[in-house]
């Protein structure tokens, strides 16, 4: 029988002054977890603190400050005193000089040193929860009509990497991203096979993941430096003029929805030791964001494209019947999600 942690517990969340991350500790603050937070300054991390002082009390969040994440050992004093971790940090780079290095040989390293220091030094832990991606499943040479369940493994994305580098070509960005959350996540279950460890460990595969920004931004600035949910506020402030854009994977989930999955995946560490779940709430269009925009926002008819309203959401090919039913998700849809998301930076336009 797995151990599972109790409420006041201290949880570590790596990356808790990202978007995921500061979403991950405040759905176990909720729960009643004490939280410590990495960053690598605690300069950093102080407008996380500081919000979350003010909302749970203080001494319910503290801070690690792990310095750069490439140094051995980064981890270690983090874990001492820790009953459970959900490492949600990992490099999000679009303009790296060596994308192998940078990016995916980081992720690869920066979740192995994290699960050698919790081996190590993690007395007291009991389960490990890792932010991995939708986009570790999702096989690009997989036929048009398949459904990827946790199953699948997008290996070939690694394998597109070293070619356009034998070719002399740049590397793609977006491609050696998805390289990392692949070779990290195997790289994941290879450590728990070779290294048999006392806790816990599963995996988190999100879809695109949209919804509100904690702590409210308090500029533009704050807004553009998010990763995914900017995407909709462009369109709300105007600066995206464009709703046809395709990411080519037009699948969504709600950011609440996956801080509370990592939360549940820890609390039901029996069913969720050595598993992977795709959070995934359906499918969506950019012109449904605005479509979506425009009503809810009528006196910005002016600002917020128009584009092509009325457009059909493309077919559904993640299964995420599996995080229903262990972890017992109950998916917000995306006229919520996209209203959750201007309503956490509306203040600012």
């Amino acid at each position: 029988m797995v151990s599972s942690i109790q409420a006041g517990a201290r949880v570590l969340v790596t990356g808790a002054t990202g978007y995921v991350g500061a979403q991950v500790a405040d759905q176990f603050l909720k729960a009643g977890y004490v939280v410590v937070g990495t960053s690598r300054t605690a300069a950093k991390a102080q407008g996380v603190k500081n919000y979350f002082d003010d909302k749970y009390g203080a001494g319910k969040f503290e801070v690690y400050e792990t310095g750069d994440l490439v140094k051995d050992g980064a981890f270690d004093g983090a874990v001492k005193d820790v009953d459970a971790i959900a490492h949600v940090a990992s490099p999000v780079i679009f303009n790296a000089a060596d994308p192998i290095k940078e990016v995916i040989e980081l992720a690869v390293s920066s979740t192995l040193s994290l699960l050698n220091s919790a081996l190590q030094y993690g007395k007291n832990v009991k389960s490990v929860v890792v932010t991995s991606s939708a986009v570790s499943v999702a096989d690009g040479n997989a036929a048009p009509d398949h459904v990827f369940t946790e199953e699948d493994w997008n290996d070939v994305a690694f394998e597109n990497v070293l070619k356009q580098k034998e070719s002399g070509q740049p590397i793609h960005p977006f491609i050696a991203y998805i390289a990392s959350k692949n070779e990290a996540e195997r790289a994941i279950w290879r450590f728990k096979e070779e290294k048999k460890p006392s806790f816990t460990i599963s995996t988190i595969l999100p879809s695109f993941v949209y919804g509100a920004i904690l702590p409210p931004p308090a500029t533009v600035q704050e807004v553009q430096a998010n990763t995914t949910a900017k995407e909709i506020v462009f369109y709300y402030s105007g600066e995206n003029q464009d709703p046809s854009k395709d990411l080519g994977i037009n699948v969504f989930v709600n950011v609440t929805d996956v801080a509370l999955a990592h939360v549940r995946a820890i609390e039901r560490a029996d069913k969720s030791d050595g598993q992977r779940y795709i959070l995934s709430s359906g499918t969506f269009t950019f012109q449904q964001a605005a479509d979506i925009l425009r009503e809810a926002y009528p006196e910005r008819q002016n600002i917020i494209a128009k584009g092509q309203p009325g457009q059909e959401t493309p077919k559904n090919n993640f299964d995420h019947s599996k995080s229903v039913r262990d972890l017992g998700i109950e998916y917000k849809d995306f006229k919520a999600t996209v209203l959750d998301t201007i309503d956490s930076v509306k203040q600012l336009y």
